[in-house]
């Protein structure tokens, strides 16, 4: 028998999912958001989704929502989206521009500027009125950094830095042959799945399904094919995982659905490189995967205990984007399939997870060892259910 992805690291165990009440308990929900999503370096996006003075995303954990906004300055800032008046949420927008570069709460016209989210305009109230000071009600802000191209944010102020968290420089050096940095968003798109985040990430951690739910996607990659690890080439951290190569089928010269390139692969590829999708995960919510000629990534936003967004990227090269023949529809088409195809197991996996019969959770085979993995991450953070 082949196996799928190769094989499992030596001293591979069965072991135990995390208890079906994990995935369903609004209680575990609520606890994972305090010391998992509250507490972690978070990707909110990339820079050239808000290229010009007044741009802005906004992204939602529970009940948190939170503005990425290009100041004033150039620069970017995060503040979290509640108005310092009455709590009125500021913007309910996806993304947009803020008109005249302000941030102005819809509910009673309170200002704030955009790079230290400084408090302008208090209508009727005068600057003298029993004691108010506009300096102390500027918006919450949250720690925002930037790393190739992508916006980070953390709502804890004392986290440790993102090349902290994330064992930087050293961890991403395989991936460096892609200059991430210098890439472009060619298509963005968003899926609401009606599953909890965990179950989510656990499916992109594994291709043990791959072969009975992604015909697409197997006949690109097969999953009994060889993989090229990186694991002893690469150091991991707490969050960044390294998954290896997965080799191109024999007649596919790109990934997509048909297997014929339409784009240069990115030039400092080597052979083996272009032969493969190459994956990495970021704990608790990223999936990336490098192919020769783009880049997919998605990201996960929990919502409610069976609510996650999910915002997925197609990065380009930027030279490859202004030819006038450029297409990357294959590249989409490629992976919105097999998004949906997941969204469907994933919806699946939650229904079954509230049956009383799942009480005490399953079993991770030896190929689920990277879910394994992140069971183990979960449980450290959030400890027994």
């Amino acid at each position: 028998m082949k196996l799928i992805e190769g094989g499992w690291p030596a001293g591979t165990v069965l072991e135990k999912t995390l208890p079906g009440q994990s995935y369903v308990s609004p209680a575990i929900f609520q606890t994972e958001l305090e010391r998992i999503w509250l507490d972690t370096w978070l990707c909110a996006g990339r820079l050239e989704q808000i290229p010009r003075a007044g741009d802005f995303l906004t992204r939602r954990v529970g009940e948190e929502s939170v503005i990425v906004v290009r100041n004033r300055s150039g620069g970017v800032s995060a503040f979290y989206n509640v108005c310092r008046h009455r709590g009125s949420r500021l913007c309910t927008a996806e993304s947009g521009n803020f008109k005249g570069g302000v941030i102005r709460c819809p509910y009673h016209s309170w200002t704030y500027e955009t790079t230290a989210g400084t408090l302008t305009v208090a209508p009727n109230v005068p600057d003298d009125a029993g004691g108010f000071v506009k300096s102390e009600f500027a918006l919450f802000p949250l720690r925002l950094e930037l790393w190739q191209g992508f916006i980070w944010i953390n709502f804890n102020p004392a986290a440790p830095t993102l090349a902290e968290c994330l064992g930087l420089p050293a961890s991403a050096a395989f991936y460096d042959r892609y200059h991430l940095g210098q890439l472009r968003t060619g298509e963005l798109k968003s899926y609401d799945v009606q599953a909890n985040w965990k179950i989510v990430m656990e499916n992109g951690l594994e291709c043990l399904h791959c072969s009975h739910i992604h015909p697409e996607l197997s006949r690109c990659t097969p999953p009994t094919a060889s993989r090229r690890w990186l694991h002893h080439e690469l150091p991991e951290t707490r969050v960044f995982k390294h998954a290896g190569g997965m080799e191109l089928a024999a007649d596919f010269q790109a990934a997509n659905l048909d297997g014929r390139p339409r784009r240069p692969r990115f030039r400092d590829l080597t052979e083996q490189d272009a032969r493969g999708i190459y994956y990495a995960f970021l704990f608790p919510q990223i999936l990336f995967g490098f192919a020769s000629d783009y880049v997919f990534f998605f990201t996960v936003w929990p919502e409610a205990v069976a609510q996650t967004r999910v915002w997925a990227y197609w990065l380009f090269d930027p030279e490859a984007m202004s030819r006038q023949d450029f297409d990357g529809s294959d590249a989409v088409e490629f992976w919105d399939i097999t998004n949906r195809q997941d969204w469907v197991a994933c919806e699946l996996a939650q229904r079954g997870s509230a049956s009383r019969m799942y009480r005490n959770g399953g079993v991770l085979v030896l190929s689920e060892w990277r879910v394994a993995k992140f069971a183990r991450y979960v449980r450290e953070l959030v400890g027994p259910a």
